[in-house]
């Protein structure tokens, strides 16, 4: 959920609203994009549309894209397998399912934008490539080629971790693991995920590096997108690529990725804010989100943050091929 100039201020808006270790294996070597266990007319104002029905979603659209209506509900499914293998969380008993709205054009989007998203609806409607979720429901256009999927499947965990978490982690986990979803190969019916192929992070971690816009670790961990809105261009891109870097880091340190599993536990048991000793008064949004950033990593992932920052630079300039 990125825009030019306004992708962060939406990322702290939603903050405010509301994985396996080792190096990622496929959810399967072949997860195929089974069609919708049900189908049924919907309409949009005067618009014909229909509803897909999945186990875990329900899918309203209006889309005439043949292809994604045959794959869009179990394209959702394998990602909310690969959710379930990226964060070792398990659904509660009795949960609904969740809602996906996929328009068939930009113009047909904007219209329930302003419906969904009100009063911030000009925040949202300056995104320019896919879609949102917003308090638990993903909203997106069809864009007519893979950057569908890949937009669907990181709004999607942040989907899943609202309907999942019973309290807010810190924005450099949620944001860094909704970029792991990312990264997708799409072949025909199938559909395989890959969080290190991911070509557009790839390029905004080698930009930061070559010009020499590494975000400092305990910036990095502390701040969120908003903090990069109207700075230098490619700034936020660049926010995004490192965090893609950190969280890659993480998963492949079986002591890292362990703890990064104990903190997703922790809230969706709603334990995280007693184990970070928070205060009662600090209820939740964007200050809270903030708070709990660096005492988190240090709790869950390493004490030791300038130890961590060296391991950590040279892992992203191997990853980035330019070491």
């Amino acid at each position: 959920m990125e825009t030019k100039k306004t992708a962060g201020v939406l990322a702290a808006l939603l903050l405010a609203c509301g994985a396996g270790c080792g190096y990622y294996r496929p959810v399967s070597p072949s997860a195929r994009m089974l069609p919708p266990i049900e189908q049924s007319k919907w309409q949009f104002g005067d618009i014909p549309g229909r509803q897909l029905a999945t186990e875990h979603y329900r899918i309203y659209t209006t889309t005439d894209n043949r292809v994604l209506l045959e794959r869009l509900g179990g394209f959702m499914e394998c990602a909310y397998s690969n959710y379930l293998a990226l964060t070792h969380l398990q659904p509660g008993p009795g949960a609904k399912p969740m809602p996906i709205y996929m328009l068939g054009t930009r113009r047909q989007w904007a219209v329930m934008t302003k419906t969904v998203t009100a009063p911030y609806e000009q925040i949202f409607l300056s995104i320019e490539n896919g879609g949102y979720c917003f308090r638990g429901k993903c909203v997106f256009w069809d864009m007519r080629h893979t950057a569908t999927f890949s937009i669907a499947a990181h709004e999607g965990l942040h989907q899943f971790f609202h309907h999942q978490l019973r309290q807010h982690i810190p924005a450099w986990a949620e944001e860094g693991l909704c970029v792991q979803a990312e990264g997708l190969t799409v072949q025909g019916p199938t559909v395989r995920f890959h969080p290190q192929r991911n070509p557009a992070r790839l390029l905004d971690l080698r930009r930061a590096i070559s010009h020499g816009r590494q975000i400092p670790l305990e910036k990095l961990l502390a701040t969120d997108a908003a903090d990069y809105v109207g700075g230098k261009p490619g700034t936020s891109p660049e926010y995004y690529g490192q965090l893609w870097a950190l969280l890659l880091f993480i998963r492949s340190e079986p002591n890292y990725c362990a703890g990064l599993q104990r903190m997703l536990a922790d809230a969706a048991t709603g334990k995280l804010r007693k184990r970070l000793d928070i205060p009662p008064i600090m209820s939740g949004g964007r200050a809270y989100v903030r708070a709990i950033a660096v005492p988190a990593f240090k709790k869950y992932i390493a004490q030791d943050l300038a130890g961590f920052e060296g391991a950590f630079r040279v892992y992203a300039k191997q990853l980035a091929k330019m070491d």
